[in-house]
C-alpha cells in the first residue's frame, strides 16, 4: 500500500480543531454568563417599575412574569425564573408558551393565556412547530370590540374556552379559536386532565399575541424543550425541598441562583444552553473549510512527493546509465592491457582510459555541483558586472567557433547582479557550450544581455534544428535528451542545462528554452541589483 500524508494532515486538523473548539467553548461560557447577568439586571429594573406601580399586589407577579422573555432565544437556550414571597411561597414562574390578550373594546393587554399547565411537553413541541411554520397563528386582530374596524383584517374575535382566574386575569385554555367573518380557525384543543371538575368559561378578545420559548431560529422545538426542562431541573436541584429564604443567597456552579429581589420577593433563576452546541454552530464552516484545505494539501503533498520520488528514481537511473558506458570502456581496455598487445595499441588504450576517466570525473563533479545547488547550499554572493563575466566566458571559445565558421555576435548591456561568480560563470559557460555544440557550421550565434523590468535578461540564440515542443519543457531536467541528436556522442554530460536552471533558481531567477525563427533561444533571468 502506498504511503500517504492524508492521515497526518487529518490528525493535525483534528488537533487544531480541538484547540480552537476548547477556546471557543470557554468564550461561549463567558458570553452566556454575560447574557444572564444582563437579564438579571433587566429583571431588577422591571421589578422596581412594577412593584412601585399601582397594580394590585396579586397582579404584580403575573405582570412581572409576562414581561420576562427567553434571553437565550437566539442561542437555542432557555431561561427560567420563579418568584417567591418573603415566606418562601411560590408566587409565579416563567411560562414556556404564553398568550397576551386584549378583552374586546379595551385595547389593553390585560389578560394572559397560559398554556403550560394544560399541555404536555410533546403538545408544547407540536404547538411551537405550528407557530413557527405559520406565523399568522402568533397574532390575531378582530373587529368585534369596535377598536380595529379600520384595520385590514377580516377577523372578528378570538374565542378562548378554559378555566378562568379573574382575580389574576389569567385563562388556562382548553380551546383557542380565531373567528373570521366566514370561517373559524382552531389553534388548539386540549384533552388534559387539568380541566376535570373545573368550570369552563369562554372569553372573547380583540387582539391576541402568542409566543413560545420553543420557537427559535437556531434550534428545533425538541432541542428547546430539552433546554427548558434542563433549566427547570437546575432550579429544582438548587432549591431542593427547602423554601427560599429572604435572608440568604444560594447559587450553583451551573449558573443557577436564588436571591432576594428588593425586600418584597425572592427570585430564583437558571439557564440551559450548551456552549458545545454553540461552538459547533459557530465553527462548523471553519471546520469544513479547513478540512477541505487539509485534504487538498495532503493530496497536493502526495502528488509532489510522488513526483519528487519519480524524479529521484529517474535521476538515479540516468546517472547509472551515464556512468555505465565509461565504466564498461575502462574495464574493456584495462582487460586488454593485461594481454600481450602491440605497444602502439597500448598507448591508444591508455589514452582512452584517461579520456573516460576524465569524463567520469567531470560527470561526478557536475553531479556534486547540481546536488549543492538543489540542496540550497549558501552561495558566495557578491556584486558583479554580468556583461564582463559573459565576455570572459566567450573569449576562449572564439577559436572553436571560428574553426566551425560560426559567427558569434555579442550585444551586452552593462548590468550588475548580486551573485556567486563561479556558479554564474559555469551556468553561462554551459549555455555557451550548448549553443556551440548544436549550431551547424557556417551559421550564427547571438548573445544579448539587456534589462527587462528590473531583471537582467541573458539570451543565447543559435541557428539550428528546432526542438520538439514536448521536449522544450524538459530540456532542463538532468540527463534529458529528447532530441536523439543531442546524445552523449555530441559531447557534454547531460547536466549542463540542469545546472543552468538550478543556478537561476538559487539566485532567485528563472530560465526558459524556446524555438525562435530558424533556431533555438535559451534565456536566463537574474534579479538586477543597483550598481555600487
Amino acid at each position: 500500500m502506498k504511503k500517504t500524508t492524508l492521515p497526518l494532515f487529518l490528525a493535525l486538523w483534528a488537533v487544531m480543531m480541538l484547540i480552537l473548539g476548547a477556546l471557543n467553548v470557554e468564550k461561549q461560557e463567558i458570553m452566556l454568563e454575560g447574557v444572564m447577568e444582563t437579564a438579571r439586571q433587566d429583571v431588577e429594573r422591571d421589578y422596581q417599575e412594577i412593584w412601585s406601580g399601582g397594580a394590585a399586589e396579586i397582579e404584580k407577579p403575573v405582570i412581572f412574569i409576562g414581561r420576562m422573555g427567553n434571553q437565550l432565544y437566539e442561542y437555542g437556550g432557555a431561561t427560567c425564573f420563579r418568584l417567591y414571597d418573603v415566606d418562601g411561597e411560590e408566587l409565579d414562574r416563567s411560562q414556556m408558551t404564553l398568550g397576551r390578550a386584549c378583552p374586546t373594546g379595551t385595547g389593553v393587554y390585560r389578560w394572559q393565556i397560559r398554556f403550560d399547565p394544560v399541555l404536555t411537553g410533546q403538545e408544547q413541541v407540536e404547538l411551537a412547530k405550528k407557530l413557527k411554520e405559520d406565523r399568522s397563528w402568533t397574532w390575531f386582530t378582530g373587529t368585534e370590540g369596535g377598536l380595529y374596524t379600520g384595520e385590514e383584517t377580516d377577523g372578528r374575535y378570538c374565542a378562548v374556552e378554559g378555566v378562568v382566574d379573574r382575580e389574576r386575569e389569567i385563562i388556562y385554555p382548553r380551546m383557542v379559536q380565531y373567528v373570521y367573518a366566514d370561517s373559524t380557525r382552531t389553534l388548539m384543543i386540549s384533552t388534559s386532565d387539568f380541566f376535570e371538575g373545573k368550570e369552563l368559561t369562554t372569553l372573547h378578545f380583540d387582539t391576541v399575541s402568542i409566543s413560545s420559548d420553543l420557537v427559535s431560529a437556531t434550534a428545533s422545538p425538541e432541542t428547546m424543550l430539552r433546554a427548558w426542562e434542563e433549566a427547570e431541573a437546575k432550579l429544582d436541584d438548587l432549591l431542593g425541598d427547602s423554601r427560599p429564604d429572604i435572608r440568604s443567597v444560594v447559587s450553583s456552579s451551573d449558573g443557577s441562583e436564588c436571591a432576594p429581589l428588593g425586600g418584597d420577593i425572592i427570585m430564583a433563576s437558571s439557564y440551559a444552553c450548551s456552549p458545545v452546541r454553540l461552538t459547533v454552530r459557530e465553527l462548523w464552516p471553519t471546520a469544513l473549510l479547513t478540512l477541505l484545505a487539509a485534504v487538498a494539501m495532503a493530496l497536493y503533498t502526495d502528488k509532489k512527493q510522488r513526483a519528487a520520488l519519480a524524479r529521484e528514481r529517474a535521476f538515479s537511473r540516468a546517472a547509472a546509465h551515464e556512468l555505465k558506458t565509461p565504466l564498461a570502456v575502462l574495464r574493456t581496455h584495462a582487460e586488454a592491457l593485461r594481454e600481450d598487445i602491440a605497444p602502439e595499441k597500448r598507448e591508444a588504450y591508455l589514452d582512452t582510459i584517461l579520456d573516460e576517466s576524465d569524463r567520469m570525473a567531470a560527470l561526478v563533479e557536475q553531479l556534486l555541483v547540481l546536488s549543492r545547488l538543489e540542496a540550497s547550499v549558501p552561495l558566495e554572493r557578491a556584486p558583479l558586472e554580468l556583461s564582463d563575466l559573459v565576455r570572459q566566458v566567450w573569449q576562449p571559445l572564439e577559436l572553436g567557433a571560428a574553426q566551425k565558421e560560426i559567427a558569434v555576435d555579442l550585444a551586452l548591456d552593462e548590468i550588475w547582479v548580486q551573485g556567486d561568480r563561479e556558479r554564474l560563470r559555469q551556468a553561462v559557460g554551459n549555455l555557451a557550450a550548448n549553443a556551440l555544440r548544436h549550431c551547424p557550421a557556417g551559421r550564427n550565434i547571438r548573445v544579448t544581455l539587456a534589462r527587462e523590468n528590473g531583471w537582467a535578461c541573458l539570451r543565447v540564440y543559435n541557428d539550428g534544428a528546432p526542438i520538439a515542443p514536448e521536449d522544450l519543457a524538459r530540456l532542463f531536467e538532468p540527463f534529458y535528451r529528447g532530441d536523439k541528436s543531442r546524445s552523449r556522442e555530441s559531447g557534454g554530460t547531460g547536466l549542463g542545462l540542469a545546472i543552468v536552471r538550478a543556478t537561476a533558481l538559487a539566485h532567485g531567477g528563472s530560465c526558459r528554452a524556446a524555438n525562435e525563427g530558424e533556431g533555438v533561444a535559451f534565456t536566463l533571468w537574474l534579479p538586477e541589483t543597483p550598481r555600487l
